[in-house]
C-alpha cells in the first residue's frame, strides 16, 4: 500500500532548516539564497529512508539502520538543497543513506543534550570567573606544578589528542587562579564553589545517563555553559570545564 506524503508545515520545516544550520548536510550549499533582495528558498524536505521504497531501494536498504519505523516521522526527515535531493532521491547508494543517517542521528543526539540545559541552572557567580578569564590583565601561569595524569588516567580513548592537550593547556594556564577565585567568593559568599560544582557534576551525571562517550561530554558541557553564560566565544567555558575536569567533577 502507498504512503501518503504528508504536508510538511512551514513551522516545522524551519526546524528541520534549524537542525542542518541552513547548510546542505550533503554539500556546502546555503539553503535560504537572495534574489532581487529577497530570501528564496533553496531547500526541500527529503525522507532519509524513502516514504514509498522501489523494490531495489528495500533491497539495498534490508540491513541498514531506520530512524523510525513511520518513514514520515520527523527522526526521518532532513532539509537538502534541490540538486541534492533529486540526486539523493535517484539511484541512492548505500553510502550516501548511511551518511544521511548519521548526520540525523548526530541532531536528534544534539537535541536530546540540549533538552537538558532546562534540568540544570549555573550560578550566578560564575560570571566572575569568566570575567577573570577574558581579562585582559589576566597572567598565564609559569611552571606550574600540577599533575597532568589526573586527566590521563581519567580521560579514555575517545578523547581526542587535540582536546586532551586543550584540558591540559587550559588547567596549565588558568587552575590555580580561577581556584583562589573561587576560594574569594566563597569568603563573601560559602557554598559558592561546592554549589557550582555540585551543578556541573549534575549536569555532567545528566549527559552520561544519555549513554555519552567523554569527547560528547566535554563537547556537550562547554555548549551548555556557553548558552547558560550568553557567551559568545567559548573559549572561557572550555577553560571552566576544563578546570573541573582537573577537579574530578568531570569524568
Amino acid at each position: 500500500m502507498k504512503n501518503n506524503r504528508r504536508k510538511i508545515q512551514p513551522n516545522e520545516q524551519l526546524i528541520l532548516h534549524s537542525e542542518v544550520d541552513g547548510i546542505c548536510p550533503l554539500c556546502p550549499t546555503v539553503l535560504i539564497y537572495q534574489k532581487n533582495g529577497n530570501n528564496q528558498k533553496g531547500f526541500e524536505i527529503a525522507h532519509i529512508y524513502p516514504l514509498n521504497p522501489l523494490p531495489k531501494e528495500i533491497e539495498l536498504l534490508e540491513d541498514e539502520e531506520r530512524l523510525s519505523t513511520d518513514p514520515d516521522h520527523g527522526n526521518n526527515l532532513i532539509c537538502l538543497c534541490n540538486p541534492c535531493h533529486k540526486r539523493y532521491d535517484k539511484d541512492k547508494t548505500v553510502k550516501e543513506y548511511r551518511e544521511l543517517v548519521k548526520t540525523k542521528k548526530a541532531i536528534l543526539k544534539r537535541k536530546k543534550e540540549q533538552s537538558l540545559w532546562k534540568k540544570t541552572n549555573i550560578q550566578d557567580e560564575i560570571f566572575e570567573i569568566i570575567d577573570l578569564l577574558v581579562s585582559q590583565d589576566l597572567d598565564f601561569e609559569d611552571n606550574l606544578d600540577y599533575n597532568p595524569k589526573t586527566i590521563d588516567k581519567k580521560t579514555d580513548s575517545t578523547i581526542t589528542l587535540l582536546t586532551k592537550r586543550k584540558i591540559h593547556q587550559n588547567v596549565q594556564d588558568h587552575f590555580f587562579k580561577i581556584k583562589e577565585k573561587f576560594k574569594n567568593l566563597d569568603s563573601l559568599e560559602p557554598m559558592t564553589t561546592e554549589i557550582i560544582s555540585s551543578q556541573i557534576k549534575t549536569h555532567y551525571l545528566l549527559l552520561k545517563q544519555q549513554g555519552n562517550n567523554q569527547k560528547e561530554i566535554f563537547d556537550a558541557m562547554v555548549e551548555w555553559l556557553q548558552k547558560q553564560t550568553n557567551q559568545k566565544n567559548k573559549d572561557a567555558s572550555e577553560v571552566i570545564i576544563s578546570y573541573f575536569v582537573q577537579n574530578c567533577e568531570i569524568f
